[in-house]
């Protein structure tokens, strides 16, 4: 396990590095891990932790080197470019708007090596829509990979370089577009064809897009307000094919596989177990690429191949070895894996349920509460840093809703999921019975998860120091071993600094006023030692720009987020309301209408958001400061 941990500690050092080192360097690191693994000097833990650490900044300088070398550079920007590729993916439909993955080569108009690069292409009114493995030749406006440079948000250059994109552009109208070639049958064209049979047979967008998040890991359709609840309960994870749907995918066939061998004359020539082991890590293989392959089923399969491995050579494989080697062959497969969020979550939920299980003075057992509940504390308390940095928040809600949603959802609505998807390739008008019976669960438990999303409690937001994560990493490690309860009741310590932070806003008789550049527009934000008033939020951009805004005209413990596009510059002022809020959905008690734009609201007024009460409107600036209703 150290040396999977000193390659992953390589890899961190190479992606994070200042600069490239040149081919020399290269070289000689490369030799010297390779001296030090082919002979005795690997008996030597710090020599095989050495070699860890040149191997992993060998793979990620060669990964970025390779990388760059085809990047087309950002001053290419507005230039005109003919290409002609392959479409990777399943296209997504935004709007108007087609985006889509592109294996491309350059014809026109850029560099004409003959280089095929991976192009992350957007379409606006697309009078045909390009489908997965099609090739087409474009007519594109090459535009910035970095769309935005945010203190905040999603850094769109590291999703990039993380996602092996060269350039960016946008489809232009010309008669040059045009489709060159069918798709072949593939991966992508099989996904898709999912998707579309899920879109047909269900009619609520929003339980199609959750089916077929489960079917075939497209997470592009789901809604903002599905991304909240999932966000404020916990259940992301549910949503994406994580291990655990791979796994029990994978026992299923294995179970399956024992019960018909004894009537497949054919399988007879082999044995039983080696029969129906080979046969569920195939399954499992198949699903993980209906998926898309992502780091979870990375990992998940990598470990199934190695257990079924050493289990056909009769050899014993500790459950931490397994951890490391699949850890490893992810980072060989991309060395740019760690800059996803879901390899830390994958991998650190995995051994936080190792570390329990050799914790605890028996196994681990799904069967029992106790047993459920003790592994859903120690995974949620061992993510808490990972959480707190990714998403900027802990799901307090999460703990008890997972009880109920993990076998809902692993052990109902997956399996019905599969079988529809299934039916689409053997008998495609069965599937319709599979998804409806799916959606139909879906309508049942979504009313409560929502509710359990809005509760008060659900979601607790905090923004750390830096300081605070290794202090939170070494003291959920503390908590997670086998120690006595009273070193380990000492982990506690690490929630001190969140719940006593300190205050960012400025001292009392005093304000910051910040203006910000939103686009068409210009916002200011005004921040007082007990209120925080964000004035006009600007033209939304993209449709869930508006989600990214946190509009405030309240006590710091309080904020509402926008939800949908407001409009530009309609407010609807009647004259006598002073400041301004924003929401998707806001009554004016002024002009007792409603409207999907940025109203005004004078000190007395009561806020409603989409069709139910909302939450109290506070202002008290520069009038006392108490709820205005």
């Amino acid at each position: 396990m150290t040396g999977a941990l000193a390659l992953l500690s390589g890899i961190l050092a190479g992606l994070f590095a200042a600069s490239l080192p040149g081919a020399g360097w290269l070289l000689l690191a490369a030799a010297s891990a390779a001296l030090a693994f082919g002979t005795r000097m690997r008996n030597f833990t710090i020599v095989r932790l050495l070699a860890g650490l040149l191997a992993g900044m060998v793979l990620a300088s060669a990964s970025t080197q390779r990388w760059a070398s085809q990047r087309v550079p950002a001053t290419a920007a507005e230039t005109r470019v003919l290409v002609e590729g392959v479409i990777r993916g399943v296209p997504a439909r935004d709007g108007a708007e087609l985006h889509f993955d592109i294996d491309a080569v350059i014809v026109d108009g850029g560099p004409r090596d003959k280089q095929v690069r991976h192009a992350r292409v957007s379409w606006r009114d697309a009078a045909t829509s390009p489908r997965a493995g099609e090739r087409w030749r474009l007519l594109l406006r090459l535009t910035p990979t970095a769309d935005a440079y945010n203190f905040s948000g999603p850094d769109t250059a590291r999703l990039a370089f993380r996602d092996g994109v060269h350039f960016a552009g946008r489809v232009l109208p010309s008669a040059l577009d045009s489709r060159l070639r069918l798709a072949n049958t593939s991966v992508d064209t099989l996904r898709a064809r999912v998707a579309a049979r899920i879109g047909e047979a269900v009619a609520d967008p929003d339980s199609a897009a959750l089916l077929t998040a489960l079917a075939v890991g497209l997470t592009d359709r789901l809604s903002t307000d599905q991304w909240r609840v999932f966000n404020a309960t916990g259940t992301t994870h549910l949503v994406a094919i994580s291990g655990l749907h791979v796994t029990m995918f994978a026992l299923v066939a294995f179970m399956a596989a024992r019960t018909a061998w004894r009537w497949l004359p054919f399988a007879r020539r082999v044995d039983r177990e080696t029969f129906a082991l080979l046969l569920g890590l195939g399954a499992a293989g198949a699903y993980a690429l209906l998926s898309g392959f992502s780091v979870p089923a990375q990992r998940t399969w990598l470990m199934l191949a190695l257990f079924a491995l050493a289990r056909l050579a009769a050899r014993h494989v500790g459950a931490g070895r397994l951890w490391s080697l699949a850890l490893v062959a992810v980072l060989c497969l991309d060395p740019r894996a760690p800059l996803a969020a879901g390899f830390w979550l994958s991998f650190v939920a995995v051994g936080v349920i190792l570390m329990t299980a050799s914790a605890s003075a028996a196994p681990v057992s799904f069967a029992t509460l106790a047993s459920a509940v003790r592994l859903q504390c120690a995974i949620m308390l061992a993510l808490a840093p990972l959480t707190f940095a990714v998403f900027g928040g802990l799901s307090i809600a999460g703990l008890a809703v997972n009880l109920v949603a993990i076998p809902l959802v692993s052990f109902v609505l997956v399996p019905l999921v599969l079988a529809g998807a299934l039916a689409v390739f053997v008998a495609p008008a069965s599937s319709a019975v599979f998804f409806n019976i799916a959606a139909g669960l879906y309508d049942g438990f979504w009313p409560a998860l929502t509710w359990a999303a809005d509760r008060a409690f659900s979601l607790w937001r905090a923004l750390p120091a830096l300081w605070w994560f290794p202090f939170a990493m070494l003291a959920a490690l503390v908590l997670l071993r086998r120690w006595p309860p009273g070193l380990r009741a000492t982990a506690a310590c690490a929630v001190l600094p969140l719940v006593f932070t300190p205050t960012r806003l400025p001292e009392p008789a005093a304000a910051r006023i910040s203006v910000l550049d939103v686009g068409r527009g210009a916002a200011v934000l005004v921040a007082t030692h007990s209120h925080v008033l964000l004035f006009d939020t600007g033209d939304s951009w993209m449709p869930s720009a508006g989600a990214a805004w946190i509009c405030w005209c309240f006590p710091r413990s309080m904020a509402t987020a926008l939800t949908e596009r407001p409009c530009w510059h309609s407010n609807a002022r009647c004259g006598r309301c002073w400041w301004v809020v924003a929401g998707p959905r806001v009554r004016c008690p002024c002009e007792g209408v409603a409207t999907r734009s940025s109203i005004g609201m004078e000190c007395g007024s009561r806020v409603s958001r989409q069709g139910r009460a909302g939450s109290t409107a506070f202002c008290g600036y520069p009038r006392e400061r108490t709820p205005c209703c």
